[in-house]
């Protein structure tokens, strides 16, 4: 079993076994959701409260109280509120028992899956509003109350709520299945900035400064089909996220760098910096400490693009994460300091 914990969550887990290969732990939660759970906590009364979700079926456990000393005893009492939340969804002991044996010992790794982490804050901000009997260490109301939580997901599937679907998930017999190790992204490059990254704009008459823009441009846009491939194929990204993405690196590539810098991906090294730090947040009408967020989210993704490319080095990767950790600071810095109207 293992349990994709937030990084604020993953001190709780301290006394576990560390899932030292993450991607491992990826895998085995994709191809096991039965045996993956998600982890997060909230404070009531200075008191942690777990909260532990299966990836499969949304069955909730919730600890509560948990102090250095519970802390060392997460092994056991993890179990015991599987039992607990099983029992209340109708399992029986034997059932529960198999579960737990197929599942094995317990392994903490890094969140993997969005949609349920969602979930899990979701019940996390919702918990927040609720007033727990915090002295029960296994609070079974509130895993009762959520038993019966009507989740979007699970009624597409026909499932009324979590207990349902953790039925038909144990009717049949209990195996977890080996990874398979999902072959490398190819990258296709379809671009090739070399002989633009070697040209000097001062030295452009106008004609030659559109020509040369004009195949920056159409570089972009086959560096922008071949991004969107990876984020989609190679990362497995929704829709949406890949959209947002693509969205704020075309406005990176084709507004900042080659509209304005007159320059390719490859040769500013520092761009990143300049973009987030004073581009975008003076340049840009709709700019927020949100949107400016996600751009450097956008951004760090593009570079690790790039290095899976063999477009960039592991250093230029590095510098380029830091220059867009120190842009970041600086345009949020900036856009806190100044008033709505106050725009370019």
């Amino acid at each position: 079993m293992i349990i994709g914990a937030t990084k604020k969550a993953q001190p709780l887990f301290s006394a576990l076994p560390i899932m030292e290969d993450k991607e491992y732990g990826r895998q085995f939660a994709q191809a096991n959701p039965l045996f993956s759970w998600h982890a997060n906590y909230i404070n009531v009364n200075r008191k942690k409260v777990l909260i532990l979700l299966n990836d499969l079926t949304y069955t909730i456990i919730i600890l509560q109280d948990i102090n250095a000393q519970k802390k060392k005893q997460l092994a056991e009492l993890i179990p015991e509120a599987i039992r607990a939340a099983f029992e209340i969804a109708g399992i029986s002991n034997e059932k529960t028992a198999e579960y737990l044996k197929v599942s094995g010992g317990i392994q903490v790794t890094n969140t993997s899956n969005r949609s349920v982490l969602g979930s899990v804050n979701l019940v996390a901000e919702e918990l927040s509003t609720f007033r727990l009997n915090i002295h029960q260490t296994i609070n079974r109301d509130v895993m009762v109350y959520y038993s019966d939580y009507i989740h979007m997901r699970l009624s597409k599937q026909g499932y009324r709520n979590s207990a349902e679907a953790l039925q038909a998930a144990l009717g049949g017999t209990l195996k977890w299945e080996e990874p398979v190790e999902a072959e490398a992204y190819i990258i296709e490059k379809k671009w090739d900035y070399r002989a633009l990254s070697q040209v000097n704009v001062s030295e452009l008459s106008e004609q030659q400064e559109e020509e040369y823009q004009s195949a920056l441009l159409k570089n972009n846009q086959e560096l922008l089909r071949a991004f969107k491939a990876y984020l989609t194929t190679g990362k497995g990204l929704g829709e949406k996220t890949v959209k947002r993405h693509i969205d704020q690196l075309d406005f990176y590539l084709n507004g900042y760098l080659a509209g304005y810098m007159y320059a390719t991906p490859l040769k500013m090294e520092e761009s990143p910096l300049d973009y987030l730090g004073y581009f975008y947040p003076h340049k840009y009408l709709m700019s927020s400490v949100t949107s400016l967020k996600k751009n450097a989210s956008a951004l760090k993704k593009f570079y690790q693009f790039l290095y899976e490319a063999g477009e960039i080095t592991q250093d230029q990767r590095s510098d380029a994460n830091e220059f867009i950790e120190a842009g970041l600071q600086m345009g949020e810095a900036y856009l806190l300091s100044t008033s709505d109207d106050e725009f370019w």
